[in-house]
């Protein structure tokens, strides 16, 4: 949870692309990682190679795709897991290519105006939302929260009316998604994605 994803971690979730398109199963990513692995050892890996490998995966697939948005959502490594037919986000969750704290360090000199730039990135649940980018969002009790907080638990994401909340939802999207006509959902999935990012 939370942790840089290398390239190991990005071909085992190719692995089980590759499962779900044989299988004709539908499948889940769940995106809570701080980002890609930044050392020599995941650039010589092939990181940057198995990230684009994923999109392409992705956004191909032939099997119902949906992304949880559960937790942070940081760099390519995020956006690998992203290009699903459906995406649904935990109320406090988060997704940019590059987190509020750097993007304030390299425009500010100081990581002290994360949270003024995460406004300006629009990197929050909302902010997804009324982009087109999450599709869902699933609300979360102030106590589970993943933001800051004296209250916040060890574990957010184990409160039970959250995850019962969240099981919920996702067992009617995939219902959904299931009921589709694979063309169509396939249609669907690709003019979607090359939407995102343009001008209203």
């Amino acid at each position: 949870e939370g942790q840089p994803l290398g390239p190991a971690g990005l071909r085992t979730a190719r692995r089980g692309m590759r499962i779900a398109a044989e299988l004709g199963l539908p499948l889940l990513t769940v995106v809570d990682t701080a980002g890609a692995a930044l050392n020599r050892e995941a650039e010589e890996g092939g990181l940057a190679g198995e990230i684009a490998r994923c999109l392409a995966d992705m956004v191909t697939l032939p099997a119902p795709t949906l992304c949880l948005l559960l937790g942070q959502g940081a760099g390519g490594a995020a956006l690998a897991l992203l290009p699903a037919d459906r995406v649904l986000a935990a109320r406090h969750a988060w997704l940019s290519p590059l987190p509020p704290e750097g993007a304030s360090a390299i425009l500010y000199r100081t990581t002290e105006r994360a949270y003024e730039t995460a406004d300006r990135q629009g990197v929050r649940s909302a902010d997804l939302l009324a982009h087109g980018i999450v599709d869902r969002i699933v609300e979360e009790e102030p106590q589970d929260a993943a933001g800051e907080g004296p209250e916040r638990p060890e574990h957010p994401s184990r409160d039970d009316a959250f995850l019962a909340r969240l099981g919920a939802t996702l067992g009617a999207e995939l219902a959904a998604l299931r009921a589709q006509d694979q063309a169509e959902r396939l249609a669907a999935r690709r003019a979607r994605h090359r939407r995102i990012g343009l001008p209203g």
